[in-house]
């Protein structure tokens, strides 16, 4: 008995000693591209490993904790789909419904000839124009009203609008997609987004929010942009892309998000069946539902998106095979913050994932 326990001591020791190791690693990469804070976790089906590293905000001293929450930008998008899926399970929708039955009035000779089913809206399958942080809308279109109504008037402007050109995997990529699939969950529910995403929280017992952190509470996580100015005002294009890209969550939330994807591959998610989270992870080649092909240095593909709004940037990334998932949350925007994010994906797939 002395013996098995004192094997379990080492073992735990040791642990703890190649965990900490990676700890300082990611680290010292969070220094080195000057992102103030780094959050990451490593998950299985029945297992989460979690660290939070750095400050809220530049140059303070306000370390971050596992209860900081970060902007998922695109991350959202996933989100949604989830959403969709359990409204056509419900039987409100079907993944063939098309946006002008629901909004016949929006038909027009620019857009009569689009297919803009559901699931080509969320697989970006729908020639619809540019739509993002920074696209222009005219003075003209009405943007008053409540959050749905402003989307409504946007779409109903963008509709008219030409379409971005196919990209070489033949998809169109543009947020309109899913602010028309969010239209359209809206009118089938009776419910707007917010609550939609109310109702999955209750379901999941995860915590979504939306918009930026730090509007809420300043002791919460800034995001940075470029010259690592924390940003103290919300903008409100995100509530115009609310369904592409505008939820906030801590890193014990999302992972428990993402965990049960992987309890669902193996038939114990909720609330589908283990054919829905295949269809909602992998159905399409390149893009299915939120979620991108990707393939690593080793030669093997994993799923994995990648959000970057409000001066966050959040990668979520799950290996099939290996039935484990990596996320990064940081609060930094750039292009060097992204290269870290990487750098720090390959050390993680490297260590728990080969």
């Amino acid at each position: 008995m002395k013996v098995k326990l004192q094997f379990i001591l080492t073992f735990l020791i040791a642990y703890s000693l190649i965990a900490q190791t990676i700890s300082d690693k990611i680290d010292s990469i969070r220094i080195r591209y000057q992102i103030p804070a780094l959050e990451i976790a490593v998950i299985s089906s029945d297992s989460i490993l979690m660290k939070a590293l750095g400050t809220n905000k530049v140059n303070s001293n306000v370390q971050v904790t596992l209860q900081n929450r970060f902007h998922l930008g695109s991350n959202t998008k996933a989100i949604t789909s989830f959403i969709a899926a359990d409204l056509v399970s419900q039987g409100k929708i079907n993944w063939n419904t098309d946006f002008f039955h629901l909004f016949p009035e929006l038909k027009a000779k620019q857009n009569q000839s689009k297919s803009l089913t559901l699931i080509n809206l969320l697989n970006f399958k729908a020639p619809l124009a540019p739509f993002s942080y920074d696209t222009y809308i005219p003075e003209s279109v009405v943007i008053t009203g409540t959050n749905q109504e402003q989307r409504y008037n946007i779409a109903k402007y963008l509709l008219t609008q030409k379409a971005v050109k196919k990209n070489n995997d033949d998809l169109y990529l543009t947020n309109l997609g899913y602010v028309l699939a969010g239209l359209m969950l809206e009118k089938v529910s009776n419910k707007n987004y917010y609550e939609l995403v109310n109702d999955l929280k209750k379901k999941l017992n995860i915590d979504f929010r939306f918009g930026s952190p730090n509007t809420q509470d300043e002791q919460q996580t800034y995001g940075h942009y470029e010259q690592l100015v924390p940003l103290i005002e919300e903008n409100i294009k995100l509530n115009w892309l609310l369904s592409a890209g505008n939820i906030n969550t801590t890193l014990p939330d999302y992972s428990l998000y993402i965990q049960n994807y992987l309890k669902g591959l193996e038939g114990k998610g909720i609330p589908f069946k283990k054919e829905t989270f295949e269809q909602l992870l992998f159905q399409f080649p390149i893009f299915s539902f939120g979620w991108f092909k990707k393939t690593g240095k080793d030669g093997k593909s994993y799923i994995n998106n990648f959000g970057n709004a409000n001066g966050f940037m959040s990668s979520v990334s799950i290996f099939k095979e290996k039935k484990i998932a990596i996320i990064i949350f940081g609060n930094l925007s750039s292009e060097s913050a992204n290269e870290g994010i990487d750098l720090v994906l390959e050390m993680l797939a490297e260590k728990y994932c080969t």
